[in-house]
């Protein structure tokens, strides 16, 4: 697509933009700006706010399940392509002040709807991943790993909401991170964390 460079130029400065100032503060002017780019050419790509506000949510969707198949394809032991993947979007999340997405919740309620759904899409991957680290015998071979999965995914799309970080006054990184590795710590055999530990001495993020 010949305008593709030119919208995803458009979608990248809007997230930053969107991730400092919130959706309500958020103008196409003060975009085309930062972009020494006029309205209009990003009018002709995304006619109203709401569709751009949509859109740049979406390019962060498709840069999340890159980081699924970057990972699946280029780390071959499932125990830690749990734990990238994981660190990969909480690291990516934490970008994002909380306040920020509060008012991305409120103000386009629609939209969240779509974040939900997209983090329930992720179910079968992550199924995949502990289902091939429990094959491996990296993961205790006595629990049912699509009912983790289940479990796991849903606990992260309730409980990991905007307002439950405000109300405890948590950051998104660390507490994120915290999560998985206690998760981790009730799922993956020694071998498996013995895997983990090992990934972690060799990268601190």
């Amino acid at each position: 697509m010949e305008d593709k460079p030119q919208i995803n130029q458009i979608l990248e400065e809007g997230f930053e933009s969107v991730s400092q100032t919130g959706v309500r503060a958020f103008t196409v002017e003060a975009l085309a700006k930062n972009l020494a780019m006029s309205k209009k050419t990003i009018y002709k790509y995304f006619p109203t706010k709401e569709k751009l506000i949509r859109s740049i949510i979406h390019f962060v969707f498709n840069h999340i399940n890159s980081v699924f198949e970057k990972v699946m394809t280029e780390e071959p032991n499932p125990a830690v392509q749990f734990i990238k993947i994981m660190e990969n979007i909480s690291k990516f999340a934490g970008r994002t002040p909380v306040h920020r997405l509060v008012e991305l919740k409120s103000l386009y309620p629609e939209i969240w709807k779509e974040v939900e759904s997209f983090r329930l899409s992720h179910q079968d991957e992550f199924f995949t991943i502990l289902k091939n680290a429990q094959d491996q015998g990296l993961a205790r071979d006595d629990i049912n790993m699509k009912s983790v999965a289940i479990v796991y995914i849903n606990i992260i799309n309730s409980t990991f909401q905007p307002e439950f970080f405000l109300k405890n006054d948590l950051p998104i990184r660390e507490t994120i991170r915290g999560f998985v590795q206690v998760v981790a710590r009730g799922i993956f055999s020694p071998k498996g964390l013995e895997a983990i530990q090992e990934y972690h001495a060799k990268h601190t993020v």
